[in-house]
């Protein structure tokens, strides 16, 4: 049964074919007598044709043509007529050239992306041979015009059909029932209170626990404190407040719901204050702390998941649609290359464009295959799992990282090994209390920068043996980034930064 988008396509296709018949032949037609004076034989023959494939195409039932191996068949005779009777006329100056759109529209409307592509391919393609032959400039205007505009004819409507056609057709009966509009509406609700609550402080760890820690501070006499949220990389410490003193040891304090330990406030007294006499106080003051959390944690469950299937849902189409047609073109470039006729000139340029599609086709893959990896390492996830790693005795590790879009595997390497050494540094030998990890990374460009509040060192001392930083801007100088350090007796920074290239 056609949908009612599958009769308008019916119906503009009829009208494209007739109304580019007519004009090609009475153009066509009106050139010879202006000419010549007489109707050539072939404008005669280019009319025959093309007026036999309209018939045929009219009086093929619809049913039929639907049908895959009959649309490929009508789609590749459609075109071999269009340019039967472009070359009998005057190539790219042929009337005939309008037809041509024809068998692209028809394959793009009935069959989808793949043959519309294919069919736009053949057509550009043999145009293309028929106009080198011809001696004629595949460079020029006029011909790169004739190219995009069959390109979109393809590409619109295949994409026209998938929106109008394929997608409705996909989308299971039940839609309409009543049980599923109210789970539909239940859904819509849930998810405008949670983008409500996505601006607000209660889905921040950072200012839960800083509220924590100030809050507990009103009643509980402790020096020191930091708040710490675990996480699938590990556990990372989102607040802290005070100074640590010397020789202190701290207490622990689990921030959980139902038994799950979803995060840790560490605490350490003040000279002479028994912490333990305070544990009421500061479990009820966990309380909210701890299902603050749960929705933070749960929220990035959600977030990863919805990320994960488009990752998956973007990769099937690159992988279905985008690659096949990349292939395609690249086939028929060479075919072109390879051609009889094609001067020395042409066939550069070709190959300039096949190198090209070459490039863009393994573009398409390792795409295909980063999106498609599950284990898909980021910076953020690298800090995590620094931070995880870290000495429970030693300073504690801040993230705070906007990562938007995809870096390379090798990029996002080198800049995990600059990123370890520099927080080594910080632990091993500037004495600090906590170490930050921030900065943003927005694909290909971004910055990332790591800092303590160690005792520093002299940054332009040639030490003996310092080999660290040279092998920082070594690595940066791999990836095209800039490494920058300063250093003083409040800390140490280290600034990675890089552009595209």
């Amino acid at each position: 049964m056609r949908t009612s988008w599958e009769t308008r396509f019916e119906w503009i296709e009829t009208i494209l074919q007739w109304t580019a018949l007519v004009l090609g032949v009475g153009l066509a037609v009106l050139g010879d007598v202006n000419q010549l004076g007489e109707i050539s034989a072939a404008t005669v023959t280019a009319s025959i044709s093309v007026a036999v494939y309209t018939i045929l195409m009219q009086v093929t039932p619809t049913s039929k043509k639907r049908l895959p191996f009959v649309g490929a068949f009508l789609a590749a005779l459609g075109v071999a007529v269009s340019l039967f009777a472009i070359s009998l006329t005057g190539g790219t100056n042929s009337p005939f050239l309008l037809y041509l759109a024809v068998p692209i529209f028809f394959a793009a409307t009935t069959q989808g992306m793949v043959l519309g592509g294919v069919t736009a391919l053949a057509g550009v393609g043999g145009l293309a041979l028929a106009a080198g032959n011809a001696g004629e400039d595949l460079m020029s205007p006029q011909f790169l015009q004739m190219v995009a505009f069959y390109a979109l004819v393809g590409i619109t409507f295949a994409q026209a059909h998938r929106i109008l056609i394929e997608e409705p057709q996909a989308v299971p009966s039940e839609v309409g029932s009543a049980e599923q509009v109210a789970r539909l509406e239940e859904a819509h609700r849930l998810l405008a209170e949670l983008a409500d609550l996505a601006t607000t402080d209660d889905l921040s760890p950072v200012t839960v626990g800083r509220s924590a820690l100030r809050d507990v501070a009103a009643s509980v006499p402790y020096a020191s404190g930091a708040v710490s949220i675990l996480e699938p990389n590990g556990e990372t410490v989102v607040a802290t407040r005070g100074q640590a003193t010397a020789g202190s040891s701290g207490s622990d304090y689990p921030i959980e719901v139902d038994n799950r330990q979803l995060g840790t406030l560490t605490l350490r007294p003040m000279a002479g204050a028994e912490l333990e006499l305070h544990r009421g106080q500061i479990e009820q003051v966990l309380k909210p702390v701890a299902l603050a959390f749960d929705n933070v944690l749960l929220l990035q469950t959600i977030a990863h998941r919805s990320v994960r299937e488009e990752r998956i849902r973007v990769a099937r189409e690159l992988h279905d649609e985008i690659g096949p047609l990349l292939v395609s073109v690249g086939l028929g470039l060479d075919v072109a290359i390879q051609g009889d006729g094609v001067d020395v000139k042409t066939a550069a340029h070709l190959a300039e464009l096949r190198e090209t599609v070459g490039k863009l086709v393994d573009d398409v893959r390792r795409t295909v295959t980063i999106l498609r990896s599950t284990q898909a390492t980021t910076i953020t996830e690298h800090a995590h799992a620094l931070a995880a790693d870290a000495e429970p005795d030693g300073p504690s590790i801040a993230i705070d990282i906007g990562e938007d879009g995809d870096l390379g595997v090798r990029e996002i390497a080198q800049l995990a090994a600059i990123m370890t050494e520099a927080v080594r540094n910080a632990v091993e030998h500037a004495d600090a209390s906590t170490v930050w990890i921030e900065g943003k990374v927005d694909g290909d460009s971004g910055t990332l920068r790591i800092r303590d509040d160690g005792v520093g060192f002299d940054s332009t001392a040639e030490a003996a043996g310092r080999y660290g930083l040279i092998g920082m801007r070594e690595r940066a100088s791999e990836i095209g980034a800039e490494v920058t350090l300063e250093s003083n007796t409040e800390g140490t920074t280290v600034t990675v930064s890089w552009q595209p290239q």
